[in-house]
């Protein structure tokens, strides 16, 4: 028979869970808006487009929270993980921040260099 600290236990995982999903879909909600502005302003002005002027302000601060924000959906993760929620569900929140590490040290050294 399970405690009902057990229980609650259980169940501070599962909202824990929760919110690093929620974590992690915003903070690439974020990224891919930044994204998209910058692709849009660099396909229609170029380099003056995006460089000191409200467009690079905004990616970079775009950049700057989505990086925080997988940053939290991880640990978040690791902390619902411990707490006995399956591994296998915390996929997203796990992968983020070491897929968008990944992606803009790829920009960098191929793209912006």
């Amino acid at each position: 028979m399970k405690s009902a600290s057990t229980t609650a236990w259980r169940h501070g995982a599962d909202t824990a869970a929760r919110l690093a999903h929620r974590l992690a879909r915003l903070a690439l909600l974020v990224l891919v808006g930044g994204a998209v502005l910058f692709a849009g302003a660099w396909a229609t002005g170029g380099d003056a487009a995006v460089s000191d002027n409200w467009v690079g302000v905004t990616v970079g601060a775009a950049l700057f929270a989505g990086l925080i924000g997988a940053f939290g959906a991880l640990v978040t993760a690791v902390i619902a993980g411990l707490r006995h929620e399956p591994w296998d569900r915390l996929w997203l929140p796990l992968a983020t921040l070491p897929a968008v590490l990944l992606v803009v040290g790829l920009l960098e050294a191929f793209v912006f260099e």
